[in-house]
């Protein structure tokens, strides 16, 4: 059992003292007065346990200032002077502390002894504030223990209070800060590496508080109707999920394989210009020009594809859900939805199959009133869709739902080149872009043929084709097709042949034989693939044909290389952009996913979504001072992966994934070497609180000798600001908070935040102050308001291409205006322009 703390057992102990210590000083000055300079800056009166030692010492140090000794005569006429002599017990008393003194030799020592009984003195003081303020229960309890944190941190800061001081020691100062500037030797704040901003902000402030605004995913977002798989199965659009807040979806991972994961951000980004891109599967998605895709190389914008491209698609969709039907219902739905007899407003089965007119009749009769829930989901043919539930199926029953399907209009040939093919035809293309993706649920990948009715010129019809002998095998295996055994039987026996030819679609795409060279090293190709046990006649084909799965394994086992491995093994299929086309202006929204930033959109890889890093790192690497970054949206490892690709120029996504070519070692290493020896401090907690970055912002200023250079906070809407039901008092709150922590600590802090959709409404995109996200009060309370704005964001065309405008849009202590830096999306990296000489 805890025993309950009682303070009043220390009422009858002495407070820390040093008596003999502190006469020693005392001594030491008077008998040798150039002593008083050793402990004048360190030591205060107040340090003096006893009450006629501090008058005695205080005595001292008045005369020290005025530039007189401190010998016994001069501070004993001081006292008498000023009637205090008595009080300290009479010359008697000043004469014993000479006699007792030898010599002041050790005096600093001494001092030492006397500021150690001092603070433990304050810190017992203290404790009995914080019994004080532990009883405040009215309090919030985080208030309340920043309160007594701050009481001990104080100790231990030991700064003297300013309170008034005069007007002559801050012209001073003033005049010594004026000098420095008049010779270029400062500027007034804190400079970093964009000399047009330095030139017009006079450098950050000490104690301001600076927002830098900007949209919420630059250019990054996809089209409304973007679908996407979730967790239970469903089938939800981007917009739909964005309305909710809430969804678990699918995310690639470093190891080339799919988890699910919940969105940390749902973002409505208005109205945009998209384009839609298609695959060589017949997949399609529709995006701003600036939305990355997952390529060998890494991430790339859409600006910088072209057709013939290869980017990353699901070669499996592992996701199954749990509800289930009676198994007759699952197979009535998939005869109806498949077969044309609802056209012509019957219930009459029109499939040769023998066995389906037999099934289909002995189960029609559990459902009365069929004809009338039909029409509900199934006008005509070309509309034809699977409704919502089958995707919420468990894995059986999806699998039985195809079965039948595949049984109303599905194929199972060998062709004269004894070619083995699945299929299946609609002329809805829903349907067939449904019957794709479900069939990628069970790593069958199946490619969207479209072509012209023999039959009826005016119609459209949509083939789901599939190929490759893997995806084959996995479809006899796991699906099948009722009543087509025999068909099935002679696909079987074609890919049992030892001649059937591997899938060449599905291969590693060329590029990453650049790869493998960095892993080989000097090692030459042909002793590679004789240890790897390649056969001679393929030797050629090392480092110039796309390499299969099979292949790319054989050789990465034979280098020993994880990543390598895990790519040959990935759950990702290499896909062929055939198509890029401009749609127009569209609705469009995007997610931010926690450190994978990217997820599944219409079975496609896409990425989600800095200036304001930018400007801690110089603060850091040129001032050599602490930067405090609290980061609330990204971990301290996808920061710190930012930074090294920042510094080291190689681009982050190829950091992320190990793709590190022989010459970038070297400048990689380097990097690491120099952030390492940078004081950047991060702080990835979720929602922290103003008070909580209090608390860290005093432990690294206490830690680093009272310096302290930058406070940087990523971002301000993910700040919790106290419990409020109005986000807008909350936010003014918070930036009233920022407003207070940069004069406490006497450091800028900038802090980002989101501009309102606002901005996507006028003609003019450029931001403005009354486009800030939430609360007037982040205009009142900032001391700078910076705003990003990049034209081809908008403008896929405009001169303007990789340059940002960095739009001061208010100054409380200077101009405003717009300086131009260049912007490298690989390493979101900002750079000043090349200044032109005349």
């Amino acid at each position: 059992m805890v025993k309950d703390l009682n303070f009043e057992d220390f009422a009858d102990r002495l407070p820390p003292q040093n008596i003999e210590a502190e006469e020693s000083i005392l001594g030491g000055i008077l008998l040798d007065p150039a002593a008083i300079s050793q402990v004048a800056e360190i030591l205060e009166p107040d340090a003096f346990s006893i009450q006629s030692h501090k008058i005695i010492y205080r005595a001292a140090l008045t005369l020290h200032e005025s530039g007189k000794p401190t010998d016994l005569m001069s501070v004993t006429t001081w006292l008498a002077d000023r009637k205090l002599l008595e009080k300290v017990g009479g010359q008697s008393k000043l004469a014993q502390l000479v006699d007792r003194t030898v010599s002041a030799v050790n005096i600093e020592q001494y001092a030492e002894l006397v500021i150690d009984k001092y603070i433990r003195r304050k810190l017992i003081h203290a404790g009995h504030q914080i019994v004080q303020i532990g009883y405040e229960t009215a309090t919030e309890l985080e208030t309340v223990i920043d309160k007594a944190e701050q009481t001990i941190f104080n100790i231990a800061q030991d700064r003297p209070q300013q309170g008034l001081i005069p007007i002559s020691d801050t012209l001073i100062n003033t005049f010594q800060d004026i000098e420095s500037l008049h010779q270029g030797t400062a500027l007034p704040g804190l400079n970093c590496s964009f000399y047009d901003l330095d030139a017009m902000t006079g450098g950050f402030q000490r104690s301001d508080l600076i927002i830098i605004a900007g949209r919420p995913s630059m250019g990054k977002c996809c089209a409304a109707s973007s679908e996407i798989v979730l967790a239970d199965g469903s089938i939800a659009t981007i917009a739909e999920i964005c309305q909710k807040q809430q969804a678990s979806l699918l995310t690639l991972k470093d190891n080339w394989k799919f988890e699910l994961t919940q969105p940390s951000a749902f973002i409505n980004d208005d109205i945009k210009p998209v384009f839609r891109l298609t695959t060589r599967l017949g997949r399609y998605i529709e995006t701003t020009i600036t939305h990355p895709y997952l390529t060998i190389a890494g991430w790339r914008p859409l600006i910088e594809l072209k057709p013939g491209d290869k980017i990353a698609v699901p070669r499996k969709i592992d996701i199954f859900g749990t509800e289930t039907l009676r198994d007759y219902e699952v197979k009535l739905l998939a005869y109806l939805i498949g077969d044309d007899f609802l056209t012509d407003h019957n219930t009459e089965i029109t499939n040769s199959n023998s066995l389906m007119p037999q099934e289909f009749a002995k189960y029609i009769v559990n459902i009365p009133g069929l004809r009338e829930k039909l029409e509900d989901w199934n006008e005509n043919a070309r509309s034809k869709t699977i409704p919502t539930v089958v995707f919420k199926l468990n894995k059986r029953q999806i699998a039985l739902f195809l079965n039948r399907l595949f049984t109303t209009d599905g194929w199972a040939i060998v062709d004269e080149c004894s070619q083995a093919q699945l299929g299946y035809t609609t002329i809805s293309e829903k349907l067939a872009r449904q019957i794709q993706h479900l069939l990628l649920r069970f790593g069958i990948i199946a490619a969207l043929r479209k072509q012209n009715s023999v039959q009826d010129k005016k119609y459209q019809l949509w083939q789901v084709i599939i190929n490759d002998a893997e995806s084959i095998k996995n479809f006899i295996q796991e699906i099948g097709i009722f009543g087509k055994k025999a068909a099935l039987l002679k696909v079987q026996e074609s890919l049992n042949r030892e001649e059937y030819p591997d899938n060449l679609d599905d291969v590693i795409p060329v590029e990453i034989w650049q790869q493998i060279a960095v892993v080989k090293g000097d090692e030459p190709w042909t002793v590679l693939a004789q240890r790897a046990g390649i056969e001679e006649h393929n030797h050629t084909r090392v480092g110039n044909q796309a390499p299969t799965r099979e292949g790319l394994m054989t050789i990465a086992t034979a280098l020993k290389n994880l990543p390598l491995q895990e790519l040959a093994i990935g759950d990702v299929y290499w896909d062929e952009i055939v198509a890029i086309e401009p749609l127009g202006y569209k609705q469009v929204y995007d997610l931010t996913i926690p450190e994978t930033h990217n997820f599944i959109a219409n079975d496609i890889c896409v990425h989600n979504t800095s200036f304001a890093v930018n400007i801690g790192l110089d603060i850091a690497k040129f001032h050599n001072l602490p930067v405090a970054i609290f980061s609330l949206e990204m971990s301290k490892e996808q920061l710190a992966q930012r930074l090294l690709a920042n510094e080291s120029g190689i681009e982050s996504n190829r950091l992320r994934a190990g793709r590190v070519s022989q010459n970038e070692w070297e400048p990689l290493t380097a990097a690491i070497g120099n952030l390492s020896e940078l004081p950047i401090f991060i702080d990835d907690t979720a929602n922290i609180s103003v008070t909580s970055m209090r608390s860290q912002a005093r432990r690294l200023q206490s830690e680093n000798g009272g310096k302290l250079g930058l406070i940087l906070i990523d971002y301000l809407q993910l700040m919790e600001g106290g419990n409020t039901d109005n986000r807008v008092q909350e936010l003014s709150k918070i930036t009233r908070s920022l407003k207070a922590l940069a004069r406490e600590f006497s450091v800028p802090v900038i802090a980002l935040s989101q501009l309102s959709r606002g901005v996507e409404s006028r003609t003019n995109k450029r931001p403005m102050l009354s486009d800030l996200r939430e609360s007037g009060s982040i205009e009142q309370d900032a001391d700078i308001v910076i705003m990003l704005y990049r034209d081809e964001y908008y403008s896929p065309d405009t001169p303007d291409r990789g340059i940002a405008e960095i739009i001061i849009a208010k100054h409380r202590n200077g101009p405003t205006g717009t300086v131009k830096l260049i912007f490298n999306p690989q390493f979101t990296q900002f750079r000043s322009l090349a200044r032109t000489t005349t």
